[in-house]
């Protein structure tokens, strides 16, 4: 099978930016995902330096001409390292597949067992993995890229008041960013498969110390978390979004998204964020705040098979590349 295409395995994020800094910043709402992760990663990992135990690679796309026309992703730290997959014509998808397939042989990453992104391309990469590797595919979570561009401001709105947490904060941070994606789960309707090990977000000290966790204080007892992304390229990510359910139908997380997405605006900034679209509370949370949306992703889990002689990965715990998807109340 020929492709016009050329897929170019990177493991140095500086040396991405280099490379697709410009198509990154093209479509810097679109590519947030991918962008933000990609400067973390070279703002933590010096080049030359130590890499983490689990898979970190980016796939460059390039044409007929060596223009670069896509970048993809393999950094998520949790199983099941889910790649993500850039808008692709199916031939650039199939080879994007052929080129992660081999590098992960060759590397002994974690199978591929998990892609995200827009339907088609996932559907034909996620396709050719299977001719290597055998079993089935289905649908996870799916996910809904939104973006406000003018805020709609609660009214009336909650008592309380923002404020940026502190490391006093910590505690109930890491509590909360601890729960999140099993709550937000339940919200959807999904119910987790026996045995199957919470998905936990981590960092809440870091993310305090850069000023990236907002809370809504209510006479001293925090009732909410919104968190977000430094900028990238012009454009910060709202989340993950959480409130617990003692305090849920307050309005809390429409007040708080809404301030920090103004606050975000007011900087000069574009302002983003992901949702399940099969979470009808934030959707239409975020619907009433000014939100609208952007595109629609298909996340893909490989069911694979065992084969005599070779050990199989067990199937994926979830499917979100970097970004949790939100949950509001």
């Amino acid at each position: 099978m020929t492709s016009a295409y050329s897929v170019e395995i990177l493991d140095d994020p500086a040396a991405v930016l280099d490379v697709a800094g410009d198509l990154l910043a093209a479509e810097p709402v679109i590519c947030s995902v991918v962008a933000t992760v990609t400067h973390q990663a070279a703002r933590t990992f010096a080049p030359g330096g130590p890499r983490p135990a689990h898979p970190m690679w980016w796939a460059v796309v390039r044409d007929g001409g060596g223009a670069v026309v896509a970048l993809a992703m393999r950094t998520m730290p949790h199983a099941p390292h889910t790649v993500w997959v850039p808008d692709l014509p199916e031939d650039a998808a199939r080879l994007l597949a052929r080129a992660a397939l081999e590098h992960t042989a060759r590397a002994g990453d974690a199978p591929l067992v998990s892609a995200n992104g827009p339907d088609q391309a996932v559907r034909a990469y996620t396709d050719e993995v299977l001719r290597a590797t055998g079993g089935t595919a289905h649908e996870d979570r799916p996910d809904r890229l939104w973006e406000a561009t003018r805020i709609t401001e609660p009214d009336p709105a909650p008592s309380g008041r923002a404020r940026l947490a502190t490391l006093a904060d910590l505690d109930v941070v890491t509590a909360w960013l601890d729960v999140f994606h099993t709550e937000a789960d339940a919200q959807a309707g999904r119910v987790p498969e026996e045995g199957e090990e919470p998905l936990r977000i981590g960092g809440a000290r870091e993310r305090i110390e850069e000023g990236s966790v907002w809370l809504w204080d209510v006479d001293g007892e925090v009732v909410h978390l919104s968190a977000v992304r430094p900028p990238s390229f012009g454009v910060v990510r709202i989340g993950p979004v959480y409130t617990p359910a003692a305090h849920r139908g307050h309005g809390y997380a429409r007040a708080l998204v809404a301030d920090v997405a103004q606050r975000v605006l007011d900087a000069g900034h574009r302002v983003c964020l992901y949702t399940d679209r099969n979470n009808p509370v934030s959707n239409r949370v975020y619907a009433a705040v000014g939100f609208e949306p952007v595109l629609d992703q298909v996340n893909l889990a490989v069911d694979p098979v065992v084969r005599p002689g070779r050990a199989v990965a067990s199937a994926p715990e979830r499917t979100h590349p970097s970004v949790p998807a939100t949950k509001e109340s």
